[in-house]
C-alpha cells in the first residue's frame, strides 16, 4: 500500500519500520515482506518518481535531476581547500539515488572486501560471500555480437540472471573511440579487462548499466517496490521525514521502539515490534542517530540533545573528488568505458617516487590530522586503516583511480576520481530539532598531499589519453588553455583544488567495524548498545572500494536481509 497520509500509520505498530525508501530500504522491505507473516512500514521523505519521464528513465539525462525535488542537495561547509561550499547530490524519492545516478554497475576488488573480514572484525563479510548476494539481485543480459565487436565484453560466471535488477549494456552504435581508448591503455601496459565485476577491477573495460533492454533505467522502486505493492503486509508512506528513533530508556539496556516522523510542523509516532531499520543513506542515517541521542557527547551537547549511547557516529566519512576533461570528436557514436588505473599507471617516474614517499612517511601525520579535525575517533585504529589502504595500493596493486570516459555524438569526456582517499571527514547535527534540517557536512576533501597529488596526476593522465586518441579525438574544450600543455605538477594541483566536485559516493559514517576500531554497527548491522536498531545503507561500509557503489549496496541489503530474517525466525521458533 502506497500512501501519503501520516494519520493512516500514526500510532500503529509494525514488525519492522524502515527509514528511507532508497536502494537498501526498498530491497530490504521486499525481502522481509516475502514472508507474509512480517509487516513492514517504509517511510520516505520523497515521493514515487520512477515514471516521471526522461529526467529519470533516460540515462543520457544524467545530471538534469540535480537541484530538483528529486535531489536532497546536501551542502558542505566552506571547505579548507578552497574556501567554498559544495553541493552533494543525493536522490530524494522512492528509489533514492538509483533515480538520479549514472547507473554504472561494477563490483569491488576481492582483496578489499576480504579485508573487511580479516582486518575490521566483520565475520562473514568476504568477497565470495558478498558477490553471491550481488549476483542474487541481477537479471543480467550480455552484450550483442555487434557490441562485442565494438569493444564490449562480459563474463557470465560473474553475473546472475534470475534477480529483479536489470543490468546490461547500453544500446546505440558504439563509437570507435571506445576501442581506441582500449588500445592506448594496453599500449601503456595496463590490461583490457573482460568484466569489471569479477573481483579484479583494474585496467580498461566497458561495463553493464542498471537498465532495461529498451533503455529505461532500472531503479529500485521500479524493480523492488512496484511488483510487491499488492502485498498486504507492505506499507509505504511518502512525503514524511523521519526525525529520530524513539528509544525506550526505562529498560536496563535502552532499546529502539519506533520513530518520530512528520512534515510541515506536524509530528507523529509509529512503533516497531521487532526492529527499526535505518536506510536513509550515509548522510542522513548518522543525523537520525544523533537526533536520537546516539553519538559523541561533545556533538550532542552542542546541539542540545541528551546522550543515551556514546558511539563515534558521523565520523570516518569518505567521499571521492571528481574533475572533468572534455574534447571534440568527429564521430556520431556513443558509449562508455572506464580505466581503473593502479598507482603505477597513474604517475610519471618523478611523481610516483613522491607518492611512494608520502605513503611511507605520512600515515601517522594523516591519522593525527584526522583525529584533530574530528574525522575519526581512534588514532591507532585509523592508522591501521590507512596502512590497509597502503597495502592494497602498493602490494596488491588494486585500482587507485578511475578515469570514466563518456562518448556522445561529437564530444568525449572524462570524469576522473581517486578511488581511495586518505582523508576522513564528518557530518553532525547542529540543532536539537531534526525537522529544521541543520547539520554540518565536512568531507575534508583533498586535505592531504597524496590526495591532491593523485587527483592532479589522474586529471593529467586523462589529457594524455585524449591526446593519444588523435585523430578520432580533436580539440580539448575543457579545461583547455586554463591548464597549459607545459603545466607543472604544482599547476595541476592548484587546478584540481579549485575545480573539483564531490563524487557522491559517501560511505563510513556508521561504520561496520569492531567497536574498538571505531565501529558503530556490528557485522549484522546492529547498532552497538541499542537493541532493536539496525543500519542497512552506505553509512555502514567501512572503507572505500575500487568500484561504483550500487552493486555493492544491493549485496549489502540482500545479506543483511538474510540476517534480519534469520533473527525473526529464530525468535518465532523460540516462542513456538
Amino acid at each position: 500500500m502506497l500512501m501519503a497520509d501520516p494519520l493512516k500509520v500514526s500510532g500503529k505498530t509494525y514488525d519492522y519500520v524502515i527509514t528511507g525508501g532508497g536502494l537498501t530500504g526498498l530491497t530490504t522491505a521486499a525481502r522481509l515482506t516475502s514472508d507474509a507473516r512480517i509487516t513492514v512500514l517504509v517511510i520516505e521523505s520523497g515521493f514515487y518518481q520512477s515514471s516521471r519521464g526522461p529526467i529519470v528513465e533516460d540515462l543520457n539525462s544524467f545530471g538534469e535531476a540535480f537541484g530538483t525535488t528529486l535531489d536532497h542537495a546536501f551542502q558542505t561547509v566552506s571547505l579548507d581547500i578552497n574556501g567554498r561550499p559544495l553541493t552533494f547530490h543525493s536522490g530524494n524519492g522512492l528509489g533514492g539515488s538509483t533515480l538520479i545516478n549514472g547507473a554504472t554497475y561494477t563490483s569491488p576488488s576481492k582483496v578489499q572486501i576480504d579485508s573487511w573480514e580479516s582486518h575490521l572484525g566483520n565475520g562473514g563479510w568476504n568477497f565470495d560471500n558478498i558477490s553471491s548476494y550481488i549476483r542474487r539481485n541481477e537479471k543480467a543480459r550480455p552484450p550483442t555480437p555487434e557490441q562485442i565487436e565494438a569493444g564490449h565484453s562480459y563474463k557470465p560466471e560473474c553475473h546472475g540472471t534470475h534477480g529483479d535488477l536489470h543490468v546490461g549494456p547500453r544500446g546505440g552504435r558504439l563509437s570507435p573511440i571506445i576501442k581506441r581508448l582500449m588500445g592506448v591503455v594496453k599500449k601503456g601496459g595496463a590490461p583490457i579487462r573482460r568484466d569489471l565485476s569479477c573481483g579484479n577491477p583494474k585496467g580498461v573495460s566497458m561495463f553493464l548499466n542498471t537498465m532495461h533492454a529498451n533503455g529505461t533505467r532500472s531503479d529500485t522502486a521500479r524493480e523492488y517496490l512496484l511488483p510487491h505493492m499488492t502485498r498486504p503486509n507492505l506499507s509505504v508512506l511518502v512525503g514524511q521525514k523521519v526525525g529520530k528513533v524513539l528509544i525506550n530508556q526505562k529498560v536496563r539496556i535502552p532499546s529502539a521502539r519506533g520513530v518520530e516522523f512528520g512534515t510541515d510542523g506536524q509530528r507523529f509516532e509509529v512503533y516497531a515490534k521487532h526492529e527499526v531499520i535505518l536506510a536513509a543513506g550515509a548522510l542522513m542515517s548518522p543525523l537520525i542517530l544523533e537526533y536520537s541521542g546516539v553519538g559523541l557527547k561533545t556533538v550532542l551537547e552542542a546541539a542540545g540533545v541528551p546522550q543515551i549511547v556514546d558511539l563515534p557516529v558521523g565520523l570516518n566519512l569518505q567521499d571521492q573528488t571528481t574533475t572533468t576533461m572534455m574534447a571534440q570528436t568527429k564521430d556520431e557514436g556513443q558509449g562508455q568505458a572506464a580505466y581503473f588505473a593502479t598507482l603505477d599507471d597513474l604517475f610519471s617516474t618523478q611523481d610516483i617516487e613522491t607518492a611512494r614517499e608520502l605513503l611511507s612517511s605520512q600515515l601517522n601525520q594523516w591519522a593525527d590530522d584526522a583525529i584533530a579535525e574530528g574525522g575519526f575517533s581512534k588514532q591507532n585504529a585509523l592508522k591501521s586503516q590507512l596502512e590497509l589502504y597502503r597495502h592494497w595500493i602498493l602490494d596488491k596493486k588494486v585500482a587507485y583511480a578511475e578515469l570514466f570516459m563518456d562518448v556522445r555524438p561529437l564530444t568525449v569526456g572524462f570524469s576522473i576520481w581517486v578511488l581511495l582517499p586518505f582523508t576522513r571527514g564528518k557530518i553532525h547535527i547542529t540543532h536539537k530539532d531534526p525537522f529544521l534540517w541543520k547539520y554540518a557536512l565536512d568531507p575534508r576533501y583533498l586535505e592531504n598531499d597524496l590526495d591532491r597529488l593523485s587527483q592532479a596526476a589522474a586529471t593529467r593522465l586523462a589529457r594524455n589519453l585524449l591526446d593519444a586518441m588523435h585523430p578520432l579525438v580533436l580539440k580539448e574544450t575543457f579545461p583547455g588553455s586554463v591548464v597549459p600543455d607545459n603545466a607543472t605538477t604544482d599547476d595541476w594541483i592548484s587546478y584540481v583544488a579549485q575545480n573539483f566536485q564531490p563524487n557522491f559516493h559517501a560511505i563510513g559514517t556508521c561504520s561496520m567495524m569492531a567497536k574498538e576500531l571505531g565501529g558503530v554497527v556490528d557485522p549484522s548491522g546492529k547498532v552497538y548498545g541499542v537493541p532493536a536498531l539496525r543500519v542497512v545503507d552506505a553509512s555502514i561500509i567501512p572503507t572505500q572500494v575500487s568500484a561504483h557503489t550500487s552493486a555493492l549496496l544491493y549485496g549489502v541489503a540482500q545479506k543483511l536481509s538474510d540476517l534480519i530474517l534469520a533473527d525473526y525466525h529464530r525468535k518465532l521458533n523460540s516462542i513456538n
